[in-house]
């Protein structure tokens, strides 16, 4: 007579016996979900490094970013001042060099808590590559340089200084509004930088 444990393994392991007793299979049914070892619950996959911000040194490369365009604004403002010649500087010109220098060190104390924070500022899954990050904000230092409107180039610089304030949150929301406010701005530049069709 056969064993009841050869039974039960020949009956597609559904069951084990010891001394008789029925033990409860190992073996989980169709579709059930196996227990994570030690009965932890899995965890969400982490964030891909190709997404902006999920790291901090994707955090001090915008960082990076921001202080290139604080080196751009205090060149354009240097280049219109030159552009006088050491003759007198009309004062909505001396008004707005002022503007943006005081935005260039605002810029710059921005980036430097970015620096300091970079770990603290890092982003879950931002859903925006870092490569558009970069290039935002790569095209902002060399918009602010060419700008033919002085309006547009202050503008600009607050948009820069949105960024670096949302990313400072390390919160999603904020940082996708302030780089679609920033693109808005860069397509505005663009466009009145463009030259004129001629009249028909």
């Amino acid at each position: 007579m056969a064993s009841t444990s050869n039974d039960a393994r020949e009956d597609g392991g559904a069951a084990a016996t010891t001394d008789g007793v029925q033990q409860p299979s190992s073996t989980p049914a169709p579709g059930e979900a196996t227990p994570a070892s030690g009965g932890a619950l899995p965890t969400p996959a982490p964030a891909s490094p190709a997404d902006a911000l999920s790291t901090a040194k994707q955090v001090e490369e915008l960082a990076d970013r921001l202080s290139a365009c604080a080196d751009s604004i205090h060149a354009r403002v240097m280049q219109d001042i030159r552009r006088h010649a050491g003759g007198e500087v009309p004062e909505s010109e001396q008004a707005a060099a002022r503007a943006l220098l005081d935005a260039e060190i605002e810029l710059r104390q921005r980036a430097n808590r970015l620096y300091a924070d970079a770990a603290a500022c890092i982003v879950s899954a931002l859903g925006q590559p870092q490569q558009k990050l970069v290039q935002l904000t790569a095209d902002a230092a060399a918009r602010i340089t060419q700008i033919t409107r002085i309006g547009d180039g202050i503008t600009l610089v607050a948009r820069l200084l949105g960024l670096a304030a949302a990313a400072a949150t390390g919160q999603v929301a904020p940082i996708l509004v302030a780089l679609e406010r920033l693109k808005a701005q860069l397509d505005v530049v663009s466009a009145h930088a463009a030259p004129t069709a001629p009249a028909a």
